[in-house]
């Protein structure tokens, strides 16, 4: 049997695409929701692009007949703009009618005493699910773009090693596979005594490689964890064009992107330029009301950056400390600046660029959608390298979660091919304090 989906507003700001993707069913979308649009598009940030793009597409379809009557959509369903049912519905008393979710949940409970068909709400808003199911009202949440990521600790191979393979792999530093296994994939080598080696699948995915011969330090910084080895591999290694560190806070995601990015650019000058962004969601006032130049603005979202390359380069600074340590460390990170080899910017200011021979670290990438993921993606030019951070359980976005954010995303599409890869990071390194409390509290 056919279905009636009724779409809230939050379904059309998380992908305008949405309208397509009901198949042969009818799509229903209030007349209050265009209202909500008519509100945001207006809106110079992501929002409003996204509720501009809603409103083109509908617009497209009014070619096809009049939306208050219904107009066919590209896969056999039908689209129509509801006017009515706006107040006849039996809501709780002392109900706020001007309130747009409460219209909308009036035209879902109207439609669906009135149609044989099950009539379904798709929202993003938990709220708005919590209170359409104390209605009795079917809903749920937005599916097509939901990706289903295995567990964190499930992303790593096991492979048990005989005496004759564990000598092969420490005498030649790797060992050929009977069967072709995805490229640069993590292998957990468990030797005879139970002890484990780090190995990595090879780009051609018929060799293991045994990581303890390339083991090394970046600027400074070693690897304290299995987890970590593999990571500092990927990182270093310039033909993997893409690295996906994904882990809880305090595992070292951040640092080790930042370690390798500075030995990698200043030492080894395989790139002319560090950048690093991070996704503004703010819990607060939104950037643009921060006083001070575009360099203030952005320092508070920044933080975490600077406070990882403050960790870094104080090392450095050796003689040239004084009585005033962070006048030196701000010293260092504006004269890496100056010789435009550092650039930390919000993710606001890179789209539409073309980004060449840089070294580009995306923080706190689980605050992305996949539209925005693949947007930042595509700005990487020739000679770039793009590294993504983030912790899939901590998301701030309000209309993400754990499996439709923008790392879980790529981990999803990308995982197996030889220009990508992927390292869950699962201990917290921080400090024992953090790691301990991580756990009991």
């Amino acid at each position: 049997m056919k279905k009636v989906f009724v779409l809230d507003t939050s379904v059309l700001l998380h992908d305008p695409n949405a309208i397509f993707c009901f198949e042969d069913n009818e799509v229903i979308i209030p007349y209050a929701v265009l209202e909500e649009l008519e509100h945001k598009k207006r809106s110079l940030d992501d929002v409003g692009r996204l509720a501009r793009q809603a409103i083109r597409f509908l617009d497209e379809l009014r070619e096809g007949g009049q939306l208050s009557q219904g107009v066919d959509l590209p896969r056999e369903g039908k689209l129509r703009i509801e006017l009515n049912h706006s107040s006849g519905a039996i809501l709780p008393l002392f109900s706020d009618l001007s309130l747009p979710d409460n219209r909308i949940l009036a035209v879902t409970l109207n439609l669906a005493q009135e149609d044989e068909r099950p009539v379904i709400l798709v929202t993003k808003d938990i709220a708005m699910r919590v209170k359409a199911d104390a209605l009795s009202i079917q809903t749920e949440d937005f599916y097509n773009d939901k990706l289903r990521l295995a567990p964190l600790n499930e992303g790593v191979i096991v492979k048990n090693l005989k005496d004759d393979e564990a000598a092969e792999l420490y005498e030649k530093g790797q060992l050929f596979l009977p069967e072709k296994a995805a490229p640069n994939s993590c292998v957990k080598g468990i030797l005879t005594d139970q002890s484990e080696i780090p190995l990595v699948v090879s780009k051609d995915g018929t060799k293991l490689v045994n990581l303890y011969k390339r083991n090394g330090s970046s600027w400074g910084i070693f690897p304290k964890n299995i987890e970590q080895v593999w990571a500092m591999n990927m990182l270093n290694d310039p033909e993997i064009k893409l690295v996906n560190l994904m882990g809880p806070a305090g595992t070292g995601k951040t640092l080790l992107a930042l370690a390798s990015a500075l030995e990698q650019t200043i030492h080894q000058e395989l790139y002319t330029r560090i950048l690093c962004a991070r996704p503004v969601v703010p819990l607060g006032k939104d950037i643009g009301y921060l006083p001070g130049m575009k360099e203030d603005k952005v320092r508070p979202y920044m933080q975490p950056i600077y406070d990882n390359l403050e960790f870094l380069l104080r090392p450095k600074m050796g003689k040239q400390r004084d009585k005033n340590d962070d006048f030196i460390v701000d010293s260092a990170i504006d004269m890496l600046r100056k010789k435009d080899q550092l650039e930390i910017e919000v993710l606001t200011y890179i789209r539409g660029r073309s980004i060449a021979n840089q070294l580009i670290i995306i923080d706190e990438a689980q605050n992305l959608n996949a539209h925005e993921i693949k947007t930042i993606i595509t700005r990487a030019g020739e000679g770039t390298k793009i590294i993504l951070c983030g912790d899939p359980d901590q998301i701030d976005h309000p209309y993400l979660d754990k499996e439709s954010n923008g790392l879980a995303y790529v981990a999803s599409r990308l995982k197996g091919q030889a220009f990508y890869g992927q390292v869950a990071l699962i201990k917290g390194e921080r400090s024992e304090l953090a790691a301990r409390t991580a756990e009991l509290l």
